[in-house]
């Protein structure tokens, strides 16, 4: 992605960079809106509690206030065991009309002196009394008083003290609690809220990588287009050149030829009429890559067994000085390729290998051919390793359009090679070979694009 970013003139880095900010701001604005509303309804629940529970608290207090006077009116002590019963009865009719859950005595040790369901009096702990304490104290004081929300197995209920005397004098605590069950609902609705906060937070994740992965797309386009327009430009060129190249080209050669013909001692002259037909040679291979370069490969695909298509052409190579060992444990590998297309593909990268070992002792090359599954899908693996000083950290410069090493090379082989690949729908890589040199890697889909 770097080399086609650097690929790319500047009018296209320019709008690149746009997008990139497209993307940041759409992001950051979808961020923004979703982290007001998932605040905005926090927070908005957080009041609807807070004015239910201050509703709770108003409600019970003035119930409190209410039975306390009700309590004085008709009673005169508290250790009387009559008038306990009859304060009973008249606490558990109080419960039962403001459908309360308790409604008790406090003594100022902390004692249960009397509650409104006998059952309860003896048997059932009320730890929160220690928690309340502040509030109990503030009861005996002569306030009524409110206690903070309390939750036991997953029931939430509020208590409510209001101070109460009989005729003697002795102080006690009315305290009368009821079910604040609205707020398993709020906490329903929190826990919706929290849900809704994860879902949003993996939404605004999903369309970040939308948006990335499309702008990373439109990159991949624009570059494809530019290159399109770039070859387009260069084969018209191309052909241009070549045009006007070929002819002097052949006019020399041809005088070169008759000149060769008029000489009279043509053994002091043979030498210079061969480096002309050299460089008229190798003008015309640079016209040709050019040529090959800049045109739109048009591939005639067809069925194809690789093994004796690649075998021929090792032994064809090794008969022209370089040794190349073929590796290929398959009988046959048919795959869906334009033949003429691979065998040129495979030429240029055998040539690169033996100029790569020209100065290194070594001429073995190495030609694989394989079948390998990936992910459930069927790859034909081709790969040629030389012995030569290796790529020197130029893995993913090689394939650039006239990118060389060579002083005498135009640096077209190799992109030639990548456009044959890609044109099968495959993908070429270079990498450093285990033993020292250059593996080269194509990597074809089974079906050679097309389908078997």
């Amino acid at each position: 992605m770097g080399s086609d970013r650097q690929n790319l003139p500047r009018a296209l880095r320019r709008l690149l960079r746009r997008r990139r900010w497209t993307v940041a701001a759409v992001v950051g604005m979808t961020f923004f809106f979703l982290l007001f509303y998932n605040l905005a309804s926090y927070f908005f629940l957080k009041s609807i509690g807070r004015q239910l529970e201050e509703s709770l608290d108003q409600r019970l207090a003035a119930t409190a206030a209410l039975t306390a006077e009700l309590v004085e009116l008709g009673l005169h002590s508290f250790t009387d065991a009559g008038e306990a019963e009859l304060l009973r009865g008249t606490l558990n009719r109080i419960r039962l009309d403001h459908e309360l859950e308790a409604a008790y005595l406090v003594g100022e040790d902390g004692r249960i002196l009397l509650d409104a369901r006998p059952e309860l009096e003896k048997s059932i702990g009320r730890p929160y009394l220690m928690e309340d304490s502040l509030a109990i104290r503030a009861a005996f004081a002569g306030r009524v008083q409110a206690s903070r929300l309390h939750t036991i197995a997953g029931n939430h209920f509020k208590s409510v003290y209001a101070p109460v005397s009989d005729v003697y004098g002795r102080g006690a605590v009315l305290a009368l609690e009821a079910n604040a069950g609205f707020l398993q609902t709020m906490d329903r609705f929190y826990r919706a809220l929290y849900i809704g906060v994860i879902i949003s937070v993996l939404l605004l994740a999903a369309l970040a990588l939308f948006l990335i992965l499309a702008m990373l797309q439109f990159l991949r386009t624009e570059t494809r287009l530019y290159q399109s327009e770039r070859l387009a430009s260069l084969g018209q060129m191309a052909a241009t050149v070549a045009h006007e190249i070929r002819n002097p080209l052949a006019i020399i050669k041809s005088t070169a030829d008759v000149l060769r013909e008029k000489q009279t001692q043509p053994e002091k002259s043979d030498e210079f009429f061969d480096f002309i037909d050299e460089e008229i040679a190798r003008l015309n291979r640079i016209v040709g890559d050019f040529l090959a370069y800049s045109r739109e490969p048009r591939l005639e695909m067809a069925r194809h067994d690789l093994v004796p298509l690649l075998r021929e052409l090792a032994a064809g190579f090794s008969r022209q000085g370089s040794h190349v060992e073929w590796q290929c444990a398959e009988p046959q590998l048919f795959f869906r390729c334009d033949a003429d297309q691979i065998g040129q593909l495979l030429l240029n990268l055998l040539l690169n290998a033996q100029q790569a070992m020209e100065n290194s002792g070594e001429d073995e090359i190495i030609l694989r051919l394989r079948r390998q599954s990936a992910r459930g899908r069927s790859q034909v693996i081709i790969e040629v390793q030389d012995r030569g000083p290796g790529l020197q950290g130029r893995g993913r410069e090689i394939f650039e359009p006239f990118f060389t090493t060579r002083s005498s090379g135009t640096g077209l082989g190799l992109a030639v090679c990548k456009r044959i690949v890609e044109g099968h729908s495959g993908e070429i890589m270079a990498l450093e070979a285990g033993e020292g040199g250059t593996l080269m890697r194509i990597i074809f889909p089974g079906h050679g694009g097309q389908g078997e």
